[in-house]
C-alpha cells in the first residue's frame, strides 16, 4: 500500500474528566479509495475516532491522547480542508436558523475573509442546486 490516507499507531483518546478511554491502542491504515466499515457498540468510540480524523477535536482541550493519528501525511487539523464528517443526528449538524447562515458559519470557522463569505455561500448553494435562497429556515428543511 502507498502512504495511507489515515494512519493510527497505538492511538487512543480519553475525554476530559473521564477515567476510561473512549478508544485505546488503535492501529489502523486506510488507503486511498479504500472503503472501511467502522462497526461497534454504542459508546465504543466510533464517533470519537471520526471526529478526530476529521480534525474537529483540539487535543489541547483537556482530553488525553496517546500514540499517533495522521491524515494525508500530517495532523488531522492540517487536513481539515480536505476532510468532512457527517453526523448521524441531522439536527446536531445545523448551527444557525437560516440555511445561508449555516453555510457561512463553516466559512467563518475556516477563516475566510468577511467580504468573501457571502459570495462563496451563494456559489455553494448554486453548485448544489439550492432553490430556496439563503434565508430558508433550517427547521423547514426536509427530514428525508
Amino acid at each position: 500500500m502507498t502512504r495511507p490516507v489515515v494512519a493510527a499507531s497505538g492511538w487512543g483518546w480519553r475525554h476530559p474528566g473521564r477515567s476510561s478511554w473512549a478508544v485505546r491502542h488503535l492501529d489502523l491504515a486506510i488507503g486511498e479509495g479504500e472503503r472501511v466499515l467502522l462497526l461497534g457498540a454504542s459508546g465504543s468510540g466510533k464517533s470519537t475516532l471520526l471526529t478526530h480524523i476529521a480534525g474537529l477535536v483540539d487535543d489541547r482541550g483537556g482530553g488525553e491522547a496517546e500514540g499517533s493519528l495522521g491524515v494525508l501525511g500530517g495532523s488531522p487539523q492540517a487536513a481539515r480542508a480536505r476532510t468532512a464528517f457527517l453526523m448521524q443526528d441531522p439536527e446536531a449538524q445545523l448551527v444557525m436558523s437560516r440555511a445561508g447562515d449555516d453555510v457561512a458559519f463553516g466559512l467563518e470557522n475556516r477563516g475566510v475573509p468577511t467580504n468573501d463569505i457571502w459570495p462563496r455561500v451563494r456559489a455553494a448553494l448554486d453548485t448544489v442546486g439550492w432553490r430556496y435562497g439563503p434565508n430558508r429556515p433550517t427547521d423547514q428543511l426536509s427530514g428525508g
